[in-house]
């Protein structure tokens, strides 16, 4: 009896046992005691080729979640949706989004959430949609494959265009000139004595420009001599015309003062003053005649003027 109950003991001991180490090993698949997700949805028109379901959803590089699902949009076929459930807590909003990330040479994808700023909204489900959907951006790989295709384009039109610039025609004109290049050349060769004459009277005359040159701020200050002596010439000559037009003032005072008797000398002194006139230009004509008489005959003086020519019927 003793036998079969430590039989029984320890039968019960090794099934503890077992469902303990089952529920230890539940427990670690599980991912610890359970946890709270929230469920989203992102749609790729690139290959997810690598992606896998459980493949981990990173937040900036930290595990938050898995992929649950992976499957065609049938309302797009050129679409793929992928459903993914996210810790709670992820700070997932209107501005995050989502990319496909490969993993070195192995070729094993993730998920990986970034970007949203902590004053965004939440990421809400839009209308039609069951789970909120993150946005997607393509992936470096596609980036890269677009921008070397585009290098690519970009090669392929130069190429083309150099071509056609470097048809016959255009080769012709190139060799021609290099051909008038080199003839160029040559002249400046032949001539280099000439150019360097050309340029030794050259530095002569930049010599002759700087000697001026130094020569300038002397005639510069000669100028501003002359500018001051004409301002005060000009200073001069507006104190002269002061003076002038004071001294007009008084010859007008003084010709008013004394109109009276400039009114009586001149009725009583101008009718001599006329016979005084005529008198002398009396003796004035008289002298003129003499002056011509002589000039004529410079003896008249001694001997006498001679008689005037007979007149017609005289002789």
């Amino acid at each position: 009896m003793k036998s079969r109950s430590s039989y029984v003991l320890a039968g019960l001991f090794v099934v503890g046992l077992g469902l303990a180490l089952i529920a230890g090993v539940l427990w670690l698949t599980t991912g610890g005691p359970p946890k709270d997700y929230d469920i989203y949805r992102v749609y790729m028109t690139e290959s997810v080729s690598g992606l896998s379901i459980d493949a981990p959803v990173k937040y900036k590089g930290v595990n938050r979640g898995n992929v649950t699902n992976i499957g065609l949009d049938p309302d797009n076929p050129e679409r793929v949706k992928i459903e993914l459930v996210v810790l709670k807590g992820t700070p997932i909003n209107a501005d995050t989004v989502a990319t496909l990330e490969v993993q070195g040479l192995t070729g094993i994808a993730n998920i990986n959430l970034s970007g949203g700023r902590a004053d965004s909204a939440p990421l809400r489900a839009a209308a039609g949609e069951d789970y909120p959907v993150i946005p997607s951006r393509p992936s470096l790989l596609v980036r890269l494959d677009d921008t070397i295709s585009e290098l690519l384009r970009n090669l392929i039109d130069a190429t083309a265009r150099i071509s056609e610039v470097l048809d016959e025609t255009n080769q012709e004109q190139v060799a021609l000139l290099l051909k008038n290049t080199a003839t160029l050349t040559g002249s400046l060769n032949e001539r280099s004595e000439q150019i360097g004459t050309m340029l030794t009277e050259l530095e002569g005359t930049l010599d002759n420009v700087d000697e001026a040159s130094r020569g300038l701020p002397g005639l510069v200050q000669q100028f501003q001599s002359t500018a001051s002596s004409l301002e005060a010439m000009a200073t001069s000559l507006a104190d002269a015309s002061t003076n002038l037009n004071a001294t007009g003032d008084s010859l007008r005072n003084t010709v008013e003062a004394s109109g009276r008797d400039l009114r009586k000398f001149t009725a009583s002194a101008l009718p001599e003053a006329d016979l005084l006139v005529t008198d002398l230009r009396l003796a004035a004509a008289n002298l003129r005649a003499m002056s011509e008489t002589l000039r004529r005959e410079p003896d008249a003086l001694v001997f006498g003027a001679s008689p005037p020519p007979p007149g017609p019927g005289e002789e």
